[in-house]
């Protein structure tokens, strides 16, 4: 058997073990960078949680018995976003975290067609109630009736006596000569409706009076639109009868 002897001077032993002690230094400076770095991380995510839990957890005063609650929004449905309303919103906390109170909308709006001036409107009154089922989420329930006026050109295929630059034809008798012909007039569509809305929404309150309340609610509707011509004539009449989905957000004061 043949032995193998290794033999290491001094020096030789000083420089491995300089090496390894450089090594084994590096690596711990990472594993402590590292160990830093994720400590710092934690800190940042516990302050932000602690932002948010600070910012979010006031709306416990502003739900409390006496307070009034003064709101506004838009809501998306059909994919579209209705025109951001002025429609006030005010209710009353009976007790903690519960509120009743009335909606109301009236919209008007005119739009100059040179011929013939457009008019839409909307009237809307209601009742709603509102629970807190924690401090900051909610359910709402209201129950509304709405009447919608809407005007529009239209192009309708009507049987009526004809005319000619301006000038009515007759024919060989005197008679008017009658024919079917597209004419342009305008329609008013007008629909009322008895609306219950069920909902959830979630408080977030800024500055302890305003409040900004995302929310989302199913809509049953039961009603009927009717259209007139230029005659005031029903020429069209059908059940408004579904279901909607919405979206969309609430301003509110709480005083």
């Amino acid at each position: 058997m043949t032995k193998t002897h290794i033999y290491v001077n001094n020096n030789d032993q000083k420089l491995c073990s300089i090496r390894i002690f450089s090594k084994f230094t590096l690596s711990n400076n990472r594993k402590r960078n590292i160990k830093k770095q994720i400590s710092i991380g934690m800190k940042k995510i516990i302050l932000s949680l602690a932002a948010v839990l600070a910012f979010t957890l006031t709306s416990d005063a502003q739900t409390r018995k006496g307070t009034v609650l003064l709101g506004a929004g838009s809501e998306m449905s059909n994919n579209e976003w209705t025109t951001l309303a002025i429609t006030p919103k005010v209710g009353y906390f009976v007790q903690d975290g519960v509120a009743i109170g009335a909606l109301i909308n009236f919209q008007s709006d005119n739009v100059d067609k040179n011929v013939y001036e457009l008019n839409n409107s909307v009237a809307e009154i209601g009742v709603f109630g509102r629970y807190y089922v924690s401090n900051n989420l909610f359910t709402e329930v209201s129950l509304s009736s709405m009447s919608q006026s809407e005007e529009s050109w239209e192009t309708i295929e009507k049987y009526a006596q004809v005319f000619e630059n301006g000038v009515p034809q007759f024919d060989a008798n005197g008679n008017p000569e009658m024919a079917f012909q597209n004419i342009d007039e305008v329609v008013e569509n007008s629909d009322k409706s008895l609306n219950f809305n069920l909902g959830l929404g979630y408080t977030i309150v800024w500055r302890e009076h305003f409040a900004v309340e995302p929310f989302m609610n199913l809509t049953f509707m039961n009603g009927e639109r009717k259209v007139y011509n230029a005659e005031d004539l029903i020429v069209e009449s059908h059940d408004l009868k579904g279901t909607h989905f919405n979206l969309g957000v609430n301003f509110s004061l709480f005083f």
